[in-house]
């Protein structure tokens, strides 16, 4: 994948060509990163629609919570501190 279609894709922007079910996913993964909380059976269902099982689904979902926790955990430990701001660019 290209880098500038991994930045689009982060943004939450549309990429055109790529996979209706992996867009799905990223859509579900920034609501969830955003705010679990607005998770709504018709967000699930979007997903199923797809053709994602339900243990893909708390896949997407575990992956998302699990990066939630170590940005947690980094930012209470100051650990992007440490890291050179051209190395974070490279990721960004």
């Amino acid at each position: 994948m290209e880098k500038e279609t991994v930045i689009a894709l982060r943004k939450g922007k549309e990429v055109p060509g790529e996979d209706p079910r992996e867009l799905a996913v990223i859509r579900f993964g920034r609501k969830v990163a955003a705010d679990a909380t607005t998770i709504s059976p018709e967000d699930i269902q979007l997903l199923r629609d797809q053709g994602l099982e339900d243990a893909e689904i708390v896949e997407a979902l575990s992956v998302v919570m699990l990066s939630a926790l170590t940005n947690a955990f980094a930012s209470a430990l100051k650990i992007e501190d440490d890291v050179p701001p051209e190395v974070l660019e490279e990721y960004f």
